[in-house]
Parts: structure tokens; sequence; C-alpha cells
């Protein structure tokens, strides 16, 4: 389930639901043991990352931008 805000505080921003695999928790529960973020805090950083990478990736993003 995603709920992107139309407006207020949370304008723009958007709450994701997702499921994930079981491998991939392995993985972040190491992560998270290692940098001391929370499990919710990885997956934002890793989606903000691969919205970022697809931007640039597809010259939505101008050199310089980010």
């Amino acid at each position: 389930m995603t709920e992107i805000y139309k407006d207020g505080p949370l304008k723009g921003q958007a709450s994701v639901h997702a499921l994930i695999s079981a491998d991939a928790v392995k993985c972040l529960q190491h992560a998270s043991k290692d940098t001391g973020y929370s499990l919710e805090r990885l997956v934002e950083i890793s989606a903000e990352g691969a919205a970022l990478s697809y931007a640039k990736s597809t010259k939505l993003l101008k050199d310089g931008e980010a």
C-alpha cells in the first residue's frame, strides 16, 4: 500500500508498505547492527538511492543536481 501526501507538512512525500524477502532482511539486519540505523531507515536510504540513480540514468536530473 502506498500513500502520497498531497498537502500539509508531508506534501510530496510517500508512505510505502513493502514485503521484503527473507534474504534481504538478513542483509538489512547485519547492516543495522554495523551502522546502528534501523531497518526502516536502511530501507528508506535504499529507496532514495534507487530513485536518485534512476533519475540520473534517465536524465531526469541534470549534472550537479541531487
